[in-house]
């Protein structure tokens, strides 16, 4: 119960990690649980999983555009208005946009991108870090990628927009440790590789029909690139970006951690 009487705001609810980080935050304790995303239906089918698995747990759903400075404060409002404090903000909200080139690169998609994993996520942390301060601390959480780390071209084509934002989200994690490390709000990244969980299966499908192979080929392949040997899981890598969430991260701000198998290693 690393979470206990913490109340965390988690964003990008929806089938991938965002659920699986609500979900563990709720399983590891946490007195309040706050699902943001544009979705009312992903935020509907997130309030009944966590009813599900873990009844006692206190779940605020706010539909949230994280690109809508108005609406990144209302969803701190409403969570202040609730439960009185924001110890914790997990952002995972995000835009992919295209598998492409660089060369043949729609750079409008490109500013899109930009605007949601970089410009949306710092509106909503910049409307959480007041509270945080009040109260004496906190802990901000940056789900990144290892597109970042290691670049990768699938043969549906490369994310280059994609990482391009998130490594700007990364810089930006060292800039807010230093300046916020004195209110005792610590900010770190998480960066994520593959992750078996919807996304990934569907990956995984497209790319064995358009190879002509099995599923398990396609995994197989990916594997043993990872030395622990498998494509780890939504809910163990939600696990391991909690516990920068937890009191046993206390001595940590400005970090990256790299949760993926043993893929990257720096």
């Amino acid at each position: 119960m690393i979470l206990k009487n913490k109340v965390v705001i988690v964003t990008g609810i929806g089938p991938g990690l965002g659920i699986k980080l609500a979900l563990c935050a709720a399983l590891e304790g946490a007195a309040g649980v706050v699902l943001a995303s544009r979705s009312t239906e992903k935020l509907e089918r997130a309030v009944s999983q966590i009813a599900e698995l873990s009844p006692t747990t206190e779940v605020l759903a706010i539909p949230t555009d994280i690109c809508d400075e108005a609406q990144c404060q209302s969803l701190v409002t409403a969570t202040l208005d609730r439960f009185g404090r924001i110890d914790a903000l997990v952002n995972s909200a995000y835009e992919h946009g295209k598998f492409e080139s660089i060369e043949h690169a729609d750079l409008a998609v490109w500013r899109s991108v930009m605007e949601t994993n970089l410009i949306g996520t710092m509106q909503l942390t910049k409307a959480v870090v007041p509270a945080m301060k009040t109260q004496g601390g906190g802990a901000i959480v940056m789900i990144n990628t290892q597109a970042t780390r290691k670049p990768v071209v699938l043969e549906m084509g490369g994310e280059s927009g994609y990482a391009a934002s998130k490594a700007a989200l990364a810089n930006t994690v060292k800039y807010l440790a230093l300046e916020l490390g004195k209110y005792g709000i610590r900010v770190n990244s998480a960066f994520m590789g593959w992750m078996w969980g919807e996304p990934v299966q569907n990956y995984v499908r497209y790319q064995a029909h358009k190879s002509g192979i099995s599923e398990q080929e396609v995994i197989a392949g990916v594997a043993r690139h990872i030395p622990l040997g498998k494509i780890s899981t939504d809910e163990d890598c939600a696990k391991a970006a909690m516990f920068l969430v937890s009191d046993y991260a206390n001595a940590v701000t400005g970090a990256g951690l790299d949760i993926n198998g043993g893929e990257y290693m720096p």
